[in-house]
């Protein structure tokens, strides 16, 4: 394992995957295999008193995702990460004749959204997956 930092994050990757920063994200991938976390500002200032507002855009929000990738949502949930309250989703979709599946999360703070992306082969190892979820911390 190998910590891979951001502006104002981290989280645990896979130590002999390959690294790639933007300004707004960083990815860690393997073949197919891939993490990532990409910041996007926010218009309003997040609150968490404003979490039952924000779930339904967020559930737009993976659908519009889905279905850019000709995909389903095939499981939704409220997890915490980083000591936050958010929201997770599974899409399925296929890509050269494999079938896939982006795990998508988004973390809100302040101002900010972290989109939290990890995808594998649908059936395959979920280990980088999982760790990304259990290891993204806010600085």
């Amino acid at each position: 394992m190998k910590i891979v930092e951001g502006s104002d994050y981290h989280f645990n990757a896979p130590a002999d995957w390959h690294v790639v920063r933007t300004d707004r994200a960083v990815q860690v991938s393997k073949g197919v295999d891939l993490v990532s976390v990409t910041r996007f500002p926010l218009l309003r200032r997040y609150r968490p008193d404003l979490w039952t507002r924000v779930v339904p855009e967020l559930d737009r929000a993976a659908t519009q995702l889905s279905e850019q990738q000709k995909g389903e949502v095939s499981d939704s949930r409220t997890v915490t990460i980083a000591a936050q309250q958010a929201r997770r989703y599974d899409i399925g979709y296929e890509r050269d004749r494999k079938a896939l599946v982006e795990r998508i999360a988004f973390v809100l703070r302040g101002k900010t959204e972290y989109l939290l992306l990890c995808r594998y082969d649908r059936g395959g190892d979920t280990g980088a997956c999982d760790r990304l979820l259990a290891t993204f911390a806010l600085d």
